[in-house]
């Protein structure tokens, strides 16, 4: 599981073009275009700003500095806040919970154990079977992969100004797709000032379609979380 200071790490240091390069030489044209892409996001954002006097383009030039100003109160939260990525999970698994019954809540945990999910809750109360996925959820593979490979990506041109732009434009683009999809989630990243950073586990939480938390049945919800534990 990512703690805070790792992540800070990660997305400060460029050492880790090397640690790309060892891991897979074959991907590294790849990880260039990515890169190449990444730094024109960052161009694109800057020239935006060039054009912050001009009537056009005015809106864009507002809720581009509201962005930034967000980004940086969410990247400088990580100092205070411990273990966000497991934050983020946490959240998202309380709403899939929310108001669920001890009876629902019981076939749900007995699903995810036949599903194969390493998962023991204490009890069957939201909070308890709530903790028992985020902590599963937190050090399972694909969050692994989800935020290494979005530190790893944008570290590499982070150390300039345009690439620092590239982090937030993936990250803005990353929360203008959650406010869309499933906007009780966004709001409840928002509240905590984590909605920038959702990006970082974007590619497992968009595994899952948008659930209505009031209408989806156990199998929906069931199918949900271990899409996001595996």
């Amino acid at each position: 599981m990512y703690t805070n200071s790792m992540i800070v790490s990660k997305m400060q240091a460029d050492r880790h073009l090397a640690l790309v390069l060892d891991r897979a030489v074959a991907g590294v044209r790849d990880e260039v275009i990515k890169q190449g892409v990444n730094l024109q996001d960052g161009m694109t954002r800057l020239a935006f700003y060039a054009s912050c006097f001009t009537k056009n383009y005015r809106e864009v030039c507002v809720k581009q500095k509201a962005e930034d100003v967000r980004f940086a109160e969410n990247i400088f939260g990580l100092l205070d806040k411990r273990d966000v990525i497991q934050k983020m999970i946490r959240i998202y698994v309380d709403l899939l919970l929310q108001n669920l019954t001890p009876e629902r809540l019981r076939r749900i945990e007995s699903a995810l154990v036949e599903g194969g999910a390493n998962i023991v809750s204490a009890s069957w109360t939201n909070q308890a079977l709530a903790a028992a996925i985020t902590t599963a959820a937190s050090y399972s593979f694909g969050i692994s992969v989800s935020v290494d490979r979005a530190v790893l990506r944008y570290s590499l041109v982070a150390v300039t100004l345009t690439g620092w732009y590239a982090y937030i434009q993936k990250a803005a683009d990353a929360a203008d797709r959650i406010k869309q999809q499933n906007a009780i989630y966004y709001q409840a990243l928002y509240a905590e000032k984590l909605e920038m950073l959702y990006f970082l586990i974007e590619p497992v939480i968009s595994r899952n379609p948008s659930l209505n938390r009031i209408i989806s049945s156990d199998d929906e919800i069931t199918a949900a979380i271990l899409r996001i534990i595996r």
